[in-house]
């Protein structure tokens, strides 16, 4: 795969040339989300971290088979009563469960969830029909069995159909995904720690 510039994602991921990158092979428009899913934490900036949630939008929106092309990014689809109808296979790859174990399922099997701010992340893409986004530290046992220690960057998006779509991508260390976080500073991103 080849790599992505930073230039060629900032490019892209500004409001004027935005829709050009529905033109690009499907291959190239999975590296433009998985690039801007890594570059996201690395933005100082607010702004430049909405332009690349919205360049992530559109490619999702546009087509969302592209996440069959992901080498590092889960991607799961639940429709609008939050029963998961799709996911890829990081998403299976990463969790160590089978398709079967989760599609028809409400999202709400991974207990994890119940009562977090992700669960409230979830809940207000689903309210406000916008774009969320977090950086999530992560130590906990899925229900799979599977221990997580690390880092995810997640980003939810609204889907036509009243869905949504949930992008994560998961790192050992921070410094893999994300510059340093205060969330106490202005315009910092959304910081959750999810212990069990």
């Amino acid at each position: 795969m080849a790599t992505i510039k930073r230039s060629e994602l900032i490019h892209f991921s500004k409001a004027a040339s935005r829709e050009d990158v529905l033109h690009l092979a499907p291959s190239r428009r999975a590296e433009l989300v998985e690039s801007a899913l890594t570059s996201l934490y690395r933005m100082t900036s607010q702004a430049d971290r909405d332009d690349l949630l919205s360049l992530v939008q559109t490619i999702m929106r546009d087509d969302p088979s592209v996440s069959t092309l992901f080498t590092d990014t889960a991607y799961a689809v639940c429709n609008r009563h939050l029963v998961v109808t799709f996911v890829n296979d990081i998403f299976l790859n990463r969790s160590h469960v089978e398709s079967k174990d989760l599609i028809g399922r409400s999202l709400y099997f991974e207990r994890a969830y119940e009562g977090t701010q992700i669960e409230q992340l979830y809940s207000m893409v689903m309210e406000t029909r916008m774009v969320a986004d977090a950086l999530v530290r992560y130590v906990a046992t899925a229900s799979s069995g599977t221990p997580f220690d690390g880092w995810f960057v997640l980003v939810v998006i609204p889907l036509e159909d009243g869905g949504i779509g949930i992008l994560s991508r998961y790192a050992k260390k921070r410094e893999e995904i994300a510059e340093e976080v205060n969330p106490d500073l202005p315009g910092a991103p959304r910081y959750i720690v999810l212990n069990a």
